[in-house]
């Protein structure tokens, strides 16, 4: 998956969860947490206008980029973010990424293992009914594309990779222990016995 179709996903992955909110508070929150996957706020403002209802017509506001004046955003009166063109351009976002998943591993159950671990992230997103906070529920949805990347190599597999969502975790490990633990299992079964190492 390219470079900026990850930073596509993650932009109308957040966006999808703020309906009644085409606001510039919640593209505010977008930039700061887009920090965490080191998106720089112009990269992200220069995709929201390419993507919006003026150009793409993926989403539906419209903005208006001066990086000497600001930002203006033109909601258009809408009560979601995305389009229905845009609904489907991030499913189909997410298929493209789906199918990585299995484009490495074995063919024969690679159908099985992608239908499974959609089934598992899917069930972890379903979780965010369940969390307390408004930062609970973007974090969840963020940790949830960093496990997608993980599954599908686009993110490297490393001691470390998900450290900054241990308090998270830690949080709300009751909620979420039961989706996660066979992502869990298969990426530690990667870095255990399928990683190379120098010897």
């Amino acid at each position: 998956m390219e470079t900026d179709d990850k930073k596509r996903e993650f932009i109308l992955s957040y966006l999808e969860t703020q309906p009644n909110q085409v606001n510039l508070k919640v593209v505010r929150q977008l930039i700061e947490f887009s920090k965490n996957n080191n998106y720089a706020a112009p990269d992200i403002l220069y995709e929201l206008m390419l993507m919006d209802q003026t150009h793409e017509k993926i989403l539906t506001a419209t903005f208006d980029l001066d990086f000497v004046d600001g930002v203006k955003l033109f909601n258009n009166k809408a009560d979601r973010w995305l389009t229905d063109r845009g609904q489907k351009y991030l499913q189909s976002l997410k298929l493209q990424e789906s199918q990585s998943i299995h484009s490495n591993l074995d063919p024969v159950n690679a159908g099985d293992t992608d239908t499974a671990y959609d089934g598992y992230l899917t069930q972890l997103i379903a979780c965010k009914d369940k969390m307390q906070t408004e930062a609970d529920k973007v974090t969840l949805q963020e940790f949830t594309i960093d496990l997608r990347h993980l599954l599908t190599d686009s993110k490297k597999l490393e001691e470390g990779a998900l450290n900054k969502f241990q308090p998270f975790i830690e949080r709300n490990w009751r909620d979420l222990s039961t989706p996660m633990t066979p992502i869990l299992v298969e990426l530690s079964r990667r870095f255990l016995f399928a990683m190379a190492y120098d010897a």
